[in-house]
C-alpha cells in the first residue's frame, strides 16, 4: 500500500486585502506632491488656502484632507485687441500685448483672491489694459498715437504697472503691435500725405529753379564786369600792338586816305621829301 503525501495548502489573498494594499498604496502615493521649476504650489486643508508657498521640490501633504494648487510664476503674454477713441473723436484699434508674471512670494494670495492664470488674466488684467489705452489715446490725436507710438507705449506700460501691483502681478513689459484707424480716415490721411510730398516736391523745384537763376545771374554779372575791366584798360596803343599781333605782314591791294591797317594813319608817318618834277 502506498504511502500518501500530504501538501501543504497555499491559500489565496483574499479581495479585501488586495484592496486594502492598493488603498496604503494610493494614500502613501497621494501623501507627496512635487512642485515643477517655474511653479510655485498653493497649499489647501479642507479647501482653506493655508499661508506659504511650496517651492520647487518634493512635498509632503495629509491625504484627502490638504490638497495643493500648482501656479504658475512664469512669464506669460496676454494678447487683446483694444479699441478706443483719440483726442479728435477718431475711433482707433489696436493690438496690445502685455507680459507679466505672478509675484511667485505671493502666489497663495493671488490664487486665494483672484482665482488661477486663467482667471487672472480675463478678470483682471484685461481690463486694466483696456482702460489704459482708453485713458492714453484720449490725449493724442490719431495721426500722433502712429508718430509718437513709443511714447504712447510708455504710458500705457506705466498705467498697466501701476494698476497690476496692487494685485501682486509683475508687467515685463508692454508691445503694441498696430494702429489701425476707420477706412475714410486711413484714405484721408493717405491723400494728406500725398499732398504732402507733393508740396515738398515743388519748394524743391522752386529752391532749385531759384538757384538756377542765381547762378545765371552771377555768371552774367561776372561777364560784364569782366568786359567792363577789360574795356578800361584797353588804349589805342595796346589796341594797335594787338592788331599788329595778329597781322600776317600782307598789305591790302587798296588804301584809302593815306592809312595803312593796323599801323595807323600816314599823315602822321614821317613824310619824304618832295622833288620837283623835271621841266619838259
Amino acid at each position: 500500500m502506498k504511502a500518501v503525501v500530504s501538501m501543504p495548502s497555499i491559500r489565496k489573498p483574499r479581495l479585501v486585502e488586495i484592496a486594502v494594499a492598493v488603498l496604503v498604496l494610493l494614500l502613501l502615493w497621494s501623501s507627496f506632491v512635487a512642485i515643477g521649476p517655474g511653479e510655485r504650489g498653493v497649499l489647501m486643508t479642507f479647501g482653506a488656502v493655508q499661508h506659504g508657498v511650496l517651492a520647487p521640490g518634493l512635498h509632503m501633504k495629509i491625504p484627502l484632507v490638504q490638497t495643493v494648487k500648482r501656479m504658475n510664476v512664469q512669464i506669460q503674454k496676454s494678447q487683446t485687441q483694444e479699441t478706443a477713441a483719440s483726442r479728435d473723436l477718431q475711433d482707433v484699434t489696436s493690438e496690445v500685448a502685455v507680459n507679466w508674471a505672478i509675484n511667485p512670494l505671493d502666489a497663495e494670495w493671488v490664487y486665494e483672491r483672484l482665482g488661477d492664470e486663467s482667471q487672472l488674466a480675463d478678470k483682471v488684467i484685461a481690463p486694466i489694459v483696456s482702460n489704459a489705452v482708453k485713458a492714453v489715446a484720449a490725449h493724442y490725436d490719431a495721426e500722433q498715437l502712429v508718430e509718437k507710438r513709443d511714447q504712447v507705449r510708455d504710458q500705457i506700460q506705466q498705467q498697466i504697472v501701476a494698476a497690476l501691483t496692487q494685485y501682486k502681478v509683475q508687467v515685463q513689459g508692454v508691445n503694441i503691435t498696430n494702429f489701425q484707424f476707420s477706412q475714410d480716415y486711413s484714405h484721408a490721411i493717405e491723400q494728406k500725405q500725398v499732398a504732402q510730398q507733393r508740396a515738398q516736391q515743388a519748394e524743391y523745384d522752386l529752391a532749385r529753379v531759384k538757384v538756377q537763376a542765381q547762378q545765371e545771374v552771377a555768371q552774367a554779372e561776372g561777364q560784364a564786369q569782366a568786359q567792363k575791366l577789360l574795356q578800361s584798360t584797353l588804349t589805342p596803343q595796346i589796341i594797335q600792338l594787338k592788331a599788329v599781333e595778329k597781322w600776317n605782314g600782307v598789305l591790302p591791294q587798296v588804301t584809302g586816305n593815306g592809312a595803312v591797317p593796323f599801323i595807323g594813319n600816314m599823315d602822321t608817318m614821317a613824310k619824304p621829301v618832295a622833288v620837283p618834277a623835271p621841266r619838259g
